[in-house]
Formats: C-alpha cells, sequence, structure tokens
C-alpha cells in the first residue's frame, strides 16, 4: 500500500513539475543558453583535440622520417639510444624482490628529480 501511494505522489510530483517547467519562460531561456553553452564547449575541445593530434602527427611523422632518411642513427641501431643499442627483442624486467627493488628505486628517483 506504501509503495502504490509513494508511486502516485511521484506521479504528481513529476507532472506538475515538468508541466511547469516546460511552460516557464525563464526556464526555457535557461535550457537554450546551457545547450548554446554546452555545444560551444564540446566545439572547443573537439579543435584544441584535433590541434593536439594534428602536431603529434607531423612530429611523429618528422622524427620517422629523420631516423629512416640517415639522420645520424646507423642501421640496426636504436636512434634514441645515445650510443646504439642493436635491435633486438626487449630485456624483461627483474621479477621477485630484486626487480622491486630496482623499479621502487626509480620511482624515487624520478619522484626527486635525481635520474631519467
Amino acid at each position: 500500500m506504501n509503495q502504490f501511494i509513494q508511486r502516485i505522489a511521484n506521479y504528481v510530483a513529476n507532472e506538475v513539475l515538468i508541466k511547469g517547467l516546460a511552460n516557464s519562460k525563464t526556464f526555457q531561456r535557461f535550457a537554450l543558453r546551457s545547450e548554446a553553452a554546452m555545444n560551444d564547449a564540446k566545439g572547443k575541445g573537439r579543435e584544441t583535440v584535433n590541434e593536439a593530434l594534428d602536431e603529434l602527427h607531423k612530429t611523429a611523422t618528422e622524427a620517422a622520417y629523420s631516423a629512416t632518411s640517415g639522420g645520424g642513427a646507423k642501421a640496426g641501431m636504436h636512434a634514441s639510444a645515445g650510443g646504439g643499442r642493436p635491435l633486438g627483442p626487449p630485456k624483461p624486467p627483474l621479477t621477485g624482490f630484486p626487480g622491486f627493488v630496482r623499479a621502487f628505486g626509480l620511482e624515487v628517483r624520478k619522484d626527486m628529480g635525481l635520474g631519467k
């Protein structure tokens, strides 16, 4: 019985609220301004993301062309390795407690600004 009364009260409140807001000029102006502001924010966000992606693509393309066109990197060596490590599969990280200590040390150095 309690749920029935609660549903009726909910229905009546929703009907009054919806009809009241639908007929309110102030609410209609608010809704239109909100929608315009949201569309504007979405448009600016899209523009920003597209510009960032274009810049990233340009930088990556330039880096790829400079690395493959003999930009100082030897064939078979990583261009970003400084002295050049031979290409090949990466070495897996240490496991167990030694791996934890190494990873922890690297994070602490990074947080303190002491290393890479």
